[in-house]
């Protein structure tokens, strides 16, 4: 007769072995599947016929390549970021390489939190358009990271990166909602952070407004998942745009590339850091708690320490 303690042992074992291949095929699914494998989803089919989209923040970085992707195929554009004349600048180029669609600009700053402007100034307009899809990009970060009580720009910094990360994405995304709820289609792709998987220190309320993105974005897929509307949040690791100051290469792509891959895994994948490179990343590169606290730790300070040194310079 086998003793109680052995079958205990075996049946820990057993499901040990269950968990880290399950572990092993959701990464290797994530990784692979909508990069390599699936064919990519007709955005036209999954928007519903509906021919526009809006994209916030995208007159730089990759809410611009969303834009240029998105009027490369064959969608009518909305332009929402702060700046007129990047906006106009965006549009001017997006109409010489996609002549043949429509782009259209609203300014909105959106540090702006009053619900009122953004009837006035977002909503209406876009009453009168046929949203397909939403791509919430508008984000804010620190000027480089810090302890929370020294962050520079201090409470006003603080609120404008909660206000920006958070309230945008709330807004518009209930608004086009009631567009694509009576249409059964439509496509929201909310982009998030690397910074959302970890509690990160010296990043504070910027990780914090990401996390809150990426469990937004899980909860509205399974409230309308009835619906037909694809939901999908973004959560990339480094890519190379002027905000990053990094140089292209395989872990840190440049927002066009990163576009086209990740635009590649919607449908597919509810969740996705956006490409290939950062999937390796984040499955297979990943670290343990702790050692990735350590590593973050150092190469934070490692930031705050150059950045500090480049204020002073400048001072003197």
């Amino acid at each position: 007769m086998t003793c109680p303690c052995t079958l205990a042992v075996l049946a820990a074992g057993w499901s040990a072995l269950a968990y880290f291949s399950y572990k092993l095929l959701n990464a290797l699914y994530n990784i692979l599947y909508p990069f390599a494998i699936a064919a990519p989803k007709d955005l036209k089919k999954l928007a519903g016929g509906a021919k526009w989209a809006v994209v916030t923040g995208s007159t730089d970085g990759i809410g611009k390549s969303y834009a240029v992707e998105l009027a490369r195929r064959g969608f009518n554009i909305v332009l929402i970021s702060r700046t007129q004349s990047k906006l106009d600048e965006v549009k001017q180029e997006i109409l010489q390489k996609t002549p043949n669609v429509e782009v259209r600009t609203i300014s909105f700053d959106f540090t702006n939190a009053n619900l009122a402007d953004y009837e006035e100034k977002i909503v209406k307009q876009l009453n009168g358009v046929d949203v397909g899809v939403l791509v919430n990009n508008v984000g804010m970060s620190f000027e480089y990271p810090d302890r929370f009580d020294k962050i520079s720009g201090g409470t006003k910094s603080l609120t404008d990166i909660t206000v920006i990360n958070t309230v945008p994405v709330t807004v518009l995304t209930a608004e086009i909602l009631k567009q694509m709820v009576p249409r059964n289609a439509g496509v929201i792709i909310n982009l998030a952070s690397a910074a959302s998987y970890h509690q990160m220190r010296y990043w504070s309320i910027y990780s914090a407004t990401k996390k809150f993105v990426t469990h937004l974005t899980h909860i509205l897929s399974k409230e309308f998942d009835k619906t037909g509307i694809v939901f999908q949040v973004v959560c990339p690791m480094l890519v190379a745009t002027k905000m990053s100051k990094a140089k292209a290469a395989f872990f840190s792509p440049g927002p066009e590339a990163f576009v086209k891959q990740a635009l590649r895994s919607v449908g597919h994948v509810s969740e996705t850091t956006g490409c290939l490179s950062h999937e390796l990343q984040a499955n297979v590169f990943a670290l343990p708690g702790l050692l990735i606290d350590s590593v973050m730790d150092k190469g934070n300070l490692a930031i705050r320490n150059r950045a500090l040194k480049k204020k002073e310079a400048k001072k003197e």
